[in-house]
């Protein structure tokens, strides 16, 4: 029996790619050809090309706070070497600690970020208290899996963490950051 889809693998139209957070949130996120940090690949030199300027790290996670905004930055740094260690392999004690590290400064970012919205007045406070907690539910459960030495769970915790980050800072703190800029 012919199977099309087969022949689409064969001719490499389906790839199975790795590539750590820092270079999948510069080229599928923000669209960038060149990641930070990486080796500067040589460019063909235009007539009355300006340079291009750098960007500033951590676009897209602007609420118009600046202490929010720098925490988001640290967090999103913090999560890209936690993914680094996981992708090098390292034992699971060193990577428990880096978690912890983690979760501990996520969590005084959700307690300066409550504190904030309350002192905004923020409609959904509720709501985004409780995307707080569920996350603080989630790592928990994703943290015990990987301190029981549960296969897969570094890769679960390392799509977990990146996903909820994103979808969190990109939607639910960008509706009080809209709220703010009114």
């Amino acid at each position: 029996m012919h199977d099309p889809a087969l022949d689409r693998r064969k001719n490499g139209y389906f790839r199975i790619l790795y590539m750590d957070f820092r270079s999948f949130w510069y080229r599928l996120i923000l669209r960038r050809k060149d990641t930070p940090g990486a080796p500067a690949r040589p460019k063909a030199a235009t007539p009355g090309a300006h340079p291009q300027v750098e960007a500033k790290v951590g676009v897209g996670f602007t609420t118009g706070v600046p202490k929010l905004d720098d925490q988001h930055h640290e967090i999103r740094e913090a999560i890209l070497g936690l993914q680094k260690d996981l992708g090098r392999g390292v034992a699971a004690e060193s990577l428990l600690h880096s978690l912890d590290a983690l979760l501990q400064r996520m969590n005084d970012h959700f307690q300066y970020e409550e504190s904030y919205l309350e002192h905004i007045k923020f409609p959904n406070l509720t709501h985004h208290k409780g995307e707080h907690d569920r996350f603080r539910i989630d790592a928990r459960l994703l943290r015990d899996r990987l301190e029981a030495g549960e296969q897969g769970a570094a890769l679960d915790l390392s799509s977990f963490l990146f996903n909820w980050f994103r979808r969190h800072t990109l939607e639910e703190d960008h509706t009080f950051a809209k709220g703010q800029r009114r």
